[in-house]
């Protein structure tokens, strides 16, 4: 019954999203490639083979999969490997970052009638997901054939969790089909607990995300970048970000005619829309999806987006942390927690309300003493919290 009831109200929300979900096809060129094969997915053919499957949502899923996955194909080197994201950018990045998996694909939309056959045809031992995403049908399916399943790099934010204890008794049925949860940190730990999660099937395991090695330098000759500009990277910027931190860089560029800044949108569909709107001699829009770390890399400063609007929760700020890149991030970090708490205790990064962007960016741009301190505070932390991929698979492979 309450799959049925399910399947209504995903039916339902399809409904009342399906004009959004048609403006952004037709008008942003969004979905090109993930809409058709979700709703008629690609079912793999006959698989002879053990399968363990891992569900990441998006690009920062997929990076912090790309750690664990390693340590998978070296205890299972027979298995069969099989990927799926949500997002073409997800898609895009597993292609990119894991090529151990056998087979990448999206994951079906999560009606019963769609997903079963599916499910049937991997019949997999173990299903990862990754940070969460949980869909009823699937999970259900995957212990009806069997499997086991696994959170990794776990956490719920506080307004999931406060969503999760209005509609508690689908929350009670969505976690009861997960074997284990490894968690990010602690904050996420008590969250868990309130979910009424036994705390056996809970262990803090680390952020995934710390593990993800330095990518392979790409070259940024295209930004035609003269060697003396001092660099500040805005990185993963949301629509209202890129106004906002440049009417706090505005004063420092006119004092400084070498100081020179990347803005690097978090979605490719919004490269072109930014890069119609920003005209100035010192301000780079960059166009090219996977060279932010590269940006980053030549970097004095960062400044991560998604925290300084309301409603997205913060991004990577581990990123140019571990480069030594002293960084700047908004108060919204919600969906970042503990990461938050680890950079901002370390040292290493810095939350800054907006109004106080101007004279902490030159302060930090003037001080060289301060700049160079975040910068080895920044790579000491990073080094301490390396391993949360050999933890979370050191756990996962000594289930029954």
């Amino acid at each position: 019954m309450t799959r049925f009831f399910y399947n209504v109200a995903l039916f339902a929300l399809l409904v009342l999203f399906f004009p959004k979900l048609l403006r952004d096809y037709l008008f942003k060129k969004k979905y090109r490639k993930s809409l058709k094969r979700r709703f008629k997915p690609k079912v793999p053919g006959e698989i002879k083979k053990e399968v363990i499957w891992l569900h990441a949502v998006s690009m920062g899923e997929t990076k912090a999969l790309s750690t664990l996955l390693p340590h998978v194909r070296k205890s299972h080197p027979e298995a069969f490997i099989f990927v799926t994201t949500v997002t073409e950018t997800g898609q895009e990045q597993a292609k990119r970052s894991l090529p151990d998996a056998d087979a990448i694909e999206y994951l079906p939309l999560d009606f019963s009638w769609i997903i079963r056959s599916f499910v049937q045809a991997l019949r997999p031992k173990l299903l990862i997901l990754v940070e969460g995403d949980y869909w009823l049908n699937l999970m259900q399916e995957v212990k009806k054939c069997g499997g086991q399943i696994v959170v990794v790099n776990g956490k719920v934010s506080e307004k999931s969790l406060k969503r999760y204890l209005t509609f508690s008794p689908l929350a009670r049925t969505l976690f009861s089909s997960v074997d284990h949860f490894c968690l990010q940190g602690e904050s996420y730990l008590e969250r868990f607990l309130k979910l009424g999660i036994l705390p056996e099937k809970l262990t803090v395991t680390g952020n995934l995300k710390f593990d993800i090695p330095p990518a392979e330098a790409k070259s940024l000759d295209f930004l035609n970048l003269k060697p003396e500009y001092r660099v500040i990277t805005l990185g993963s910027t949301h629509e209202g970000e890129e106004n906002l931190l440049l009417a706090a860089l505005l004063p420092l560029l006119k004092k400084d005619p070498n100081l020179h800044v990347l803005i690097v949108p978090r979605h490719p569909e919004r490269f072109q829309k930014v890069k119609s709107a920003i005209h100035h001699p010192q301000v780079t829009v960059v166009d090219q999806m996977g060279v932010l770390p590269d940006c980053y890399r030549l970097s004095t400063l960062a400044i991560v987006g998604g925290s300084f609007v309301k409603g997205i929760g913060g991004h990577d700020i581990f990123e140019p942390i571990k480069m030594g890149i002293p960084t700047l991030f908004g108060p919204y970090m919600h969906k970042q927690v503990d990461l938050e708490k680890l950079l901002t205790e370390s040292g290493a990064g810095l939350k800054v309300e907006p109004q106080d962007l101007t004279s902490t960016l030159e302060k930090l741009l003037s001080d060289s003493k301060l700049h160079l301190e975040m910068s080895e505070k920044g790579k000491q932390t990073a080094q301490k919290a390396l391993g949360a991929s050999f933890r979370t698979w050191n756990l996962i492979q000594h289930f029954p």
